[in-house]
Protein backbone atom coordinates (compact mmCIF):
# COMPACT_ATOMS: atom_id res chain seq x y z
CA UNK A 1 0.00 0.00 0.00
CA UNK A 2 2.57 2.52 0.89
CA UNK A 3 4.24 1.19 -2.29
CA UNK A 4 1.44 2.61 -4.59
CA UNK A 5 0.99 6.06 -2.31
CA UNK A 6 5.17 6.79 -3.12
CA UNK A 7 5.11 5.70 -7.24
CA UNK A 8 1.88 7.80 -7.14
CA UNK A 9 3.11 10.95 -5.69
CA UNK A 10 6.13 10.39 -7.93
CA UNK A 11 4.30 10.50 -10.78
CA UNK A 12 2.47 13.86 -9.54
CA UNK A 13 5.99 15.23 -9.20
CA UNK A 14 6.96 14.51 -12.50
CA UNK A 15 3.80 15.35 -14.24
CA UNK A 16 4.34 19.22 -12.22
CA UNK A 17 7.94 19.27 -13.52
CA UNK A 18 6.62 18.39 -17.14
CA UNK A 19 4.02 20.79 -16.72
CA UNK A 20 6.33 23.56 -15.37
CA UNK A 21 8.68 23.31 -18.82
CA UNK A 22 5.12 23.45 -20.84
CA UNK A 23 4.10 26.89 -19.57
CA UNK A 24 7.61 28.50 -19.52
CA UNK A 25 7.96 27.16 -23.41
CA UNK A 26 4.44 28.57 -24.23
CA UNK A 27 5.31 32.29 -22.50
CA UNK A 28 8.67 32.26 -24.30
CA UNK A 29 7.32 31.34 -27.41
CA UNK A 30 4.51 34.08 -26.68
CA UNK A 31 7.13 36.81 -26.35
CA UNK A 32 9.72 36.16 -28.35
CA UNK A 33 13.61 36.52 -27.61
CA UNK A 34 13.64 39.90 -27.35
CA UNK A 35 10.94 41.04 -25.64
CA UNK A 36 11.83 37.74 -22.95
CA UNK A 37 15.47 38.78 -22.81
CA UNK A 38 14.79 42.78 -22.46
CA UNK A 39 11.95 42.28 -19.81
CA UNK A 40 13.00 39.34 -17.60
CA UNK A 41 17.14 39.98 -17.99
CA UNK A 42 17.74 43.63 -18.28
CA UNK A 43 14.88 45.19 -16.77
CA UNK A 44 14.77 42.67 -13.79
CA UNK A 45 15.59 43.47 -10.07
CA UNK A 46 19.14 42.87 -8.71
CA UNK A 47 22.32 43.73 -9.35
CA UNK A 48 23.95 42.07 -12.77
CA UNK A 49 26.32 39.87 -10.21
CA UNK A 50 22.94 38.42 -9.03
CA UNK A 51 21.74 37.81 -12.60
CA UNK A 52 25.09 36.49 -14.02
CA UNK A 53 25.03 33.83 -10.37
CA UNK A 54 21.32 32.88 -11.70
CA UNK A 55 22.42 32.37 -15.53
CA UNK A 56 25.45 30.14 -14.28
CA UNK A 57 23.30 28.10 -11.16
CA UNK A 58 20.80 27.73 -14.00
CA UNK A 59 23.43 26.23 -16.73
CA UNK A 60 24.93 24.16 -13.94
CA UNK A 61 21.69 22.36 -12.94
CA UNK A 62 20.79 21.78 -16.50
CA UNK A 63 23.80 20.17 -17.24
CA UNK A 64 23.80 18.16 -14.48
CA UNK A 65 23.05 14.30 -14.00
CA UNK A 66 19.37 15.10 -12.95
CA UNK A 67 17.74 14.25 -15.17
CA UNK A 68 13.83 14.67 -13.81
CA UNK A 69 14.48 17.30 -11.35
CA UNK A 70 16.20 20.60 -13.28
CA UNK A 71 12.93 22.59 -12.37
CA UNK A 72 12.57 21.94 -8.94
CA UNK A 73 16.31 22.35 -8.17
CA UNK A 74 16.68 25.11 -9.82
CA UNK A 75 13.84 27.27 -8.39
CA UNK A 76 15.03 25.66 -4.74
CA UNK A 77 18.28 26.61 -5.29
CA UNK A 78 17.43 30.20 -6.74
CA UNK A 79 15.18 30.67 -3.63
CA UNK A 80 18.00 29.23 -1.16
CA UNK A 81 20.79 31.46 -2.34
CA UNK A 82 18.27 34.93 -3.01
CA UNK A 83 19.12 34.51 -6.73
CA UNK A 84 16.45 35.57 -9.94
CA UNK A 85 14.46 33.00 -10.14
CA UNK A 86 13.27 33.34 -13.72
CA UNK A 87 16.64 33.17 -14.99
CA UNK A 88 17.69 30.25 -13.48
CA UNK A 89 14.78 28.52 -13.98
CA UNK A 90 15.10 29.52 -18.13
CA UNK A 91 19.17 28.69 -17.99
CA UNK A 92 18.50 25.40 -16.29
CA UNK A 93 16.32 24.36 -19.61
CA UNK A 94 19.32 24.43 -21.43
CA UNK A 95 18.45 20.41 -22.08
CA UNK A 96 15.34 20.44 -23.89
CA UNK A 97 14.71 16.62 -26.02
CA UNK A 98 16.37 17.41 -29.18
CA UNK A 99 20.14 18.25 -27.34
CA UNK A 100 20.14 15.73 -24.72
CA UNK A 101 21.89 13.18 -26.84
CA UNK A 102 24.23 15.76 -27.71
CA UNK A 103 24.81 16.61 -24.04
CA UNK A 104 25.29 13.34 -22.72
CA UNK A 105 27.83 12.79 -25.87
CA UNK A 106 29.66 15.54 -24.18
CA UNK A 107 29.60 14.48 -20.81
CA UNK A 108 30.93 10.70 -22.01
CA UNK A 109 33.80 12.83 -24.40
CA UNK A 110 35.02 15.07 -21.33
CA UNK A 111 35.02 12.15 -18.71
CA UNK A 112 36.84 10.12 -20.97
CA UNK A 113 40.42 11.15 -20.11
CA UNK A 114 39.32 10.85 -16.11
CA UNK A 115 39.03 6.63 -16.50
CA UNK A 116 41.28 4.17 -15.86
CA UNK A 117 40.06 3.02 -19.47
CA UNK A 118 38.28 5.42 -21.37
CA UNK A 119 35.41 3.80 -23.46
CA UNK A 120 36.28 3.71 -27.55
CA UNK A 121 33.48 5.93 -29.12
CA UNK A 122 34.84 4.38 -32.84
CA UNK A 123 32.27 1.28 -33.38
CA UNK A 124 29.75 2.25 -30.17
CA UNK A 125 26.34 2.19 -30.60
CA UNK A 126 25.35 4.95 -28.51
CA UNK A 127 21.77 4.05 -26.91
CA UNK A 128 20.69 3.60 -22.70
CA UNK A 129 22.91 0.10 -22.70
CA UNK A 130 25.96 2.02 -23.33
CA UNK A 131 25.61 4.78 -21.31
CA UNK A 132 24.38 1.80 -18.45
CA UNK A 133 27.96 0.37 -18.57
CA UNK A 134 29.79 3.44 -18.62
CA UNK A 135 27.88 5.38 -16.13
CA UNK A 136 30.71 6.59 -14.09
CA UNK A 137 32.85 8.19 -16.97
CA UNK A 138 29.52 10.44 -17.48
CA UNK A 139 28.64 11.21 -14.06
CA UNK A 140 32.33 12.41 -14.05
CA UNK A 141 31.78 14.07 -17.71
CA UNK A 142 29.07 15.61 -16.42
CA UNK A 143 30.07 17.03 -13.45
CA UNK A 144 33.51 18.54 -15.05
CA UNK A 145 31.02 19.84 -18.16
CA UNK A 146 28.17 21.55 -15.62
CA UNK A 147 30.63 23.05 -13.36
CA UNK A 148 33.12 24.46 -16.69
CA UNK A 149 29.68 25.61 -19.33
CA UNK A 150 28.89 27.64 -16.04
CA UNK A 151 31.92 29.43 -15.16
CA UNK A 152 32.41 29.97 -18.21
CA UNK A 153 28.83 31.38 -19.65
CA UNK A 154 28.39 33.13 -16.17
CA UNK A 155 31.38 35.25 -16.63
CA UNK A 156 30.12 35.81 -20.09
CA UNK A 157 26.72 37.05 -19.03
CA UNK A 158 27.68 39.36 -16.56
CA UNK A 159 30.19 40.83 -19.29
CA UNK A 160 27.44 41.49 -21.87
CA UNK A 161 25.11 42.33 -18.88
CA UNK A 162 27.18 44.85 -18.09
CA UNK A 163 27.57 46.14 -21.67
CA UNK A 164 23.79 46.32 -22.17
CA UNK A 165 23.39 48.10 -18.79
CA UNK A 166 26.11 50.97 -19.81
CA UNK A 167 24.46 50.99 -23.69
CA UNK A 168 21.01 51.61 -21.75
CA UNK A 169 22.29 54.30 -19.28
CA UNK A 170 23.88 56.32 -22.09
CA UNK A 171 21.22 56.08 -24.40
CA UNK A 172 18.55 57.54 -21.55
CA UNK A 173 21.54 60.63 -21.13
Amino acid sequence: MQYRTKIASLRKFIQNTIQSQKVFYRYFRRKGLRRFFKENVLESEGSNETKAKSIALGIFIGLSPFWGFHSFLAISLAIYFKLNKVLTFMSSQLTFPPLIPFVIFLSMMVGAPFMKSPVSFDNAVFNFDFIKANLLQYIIGSAILSVGCSVVLGFASYFILNFFSAKRRSSRQ
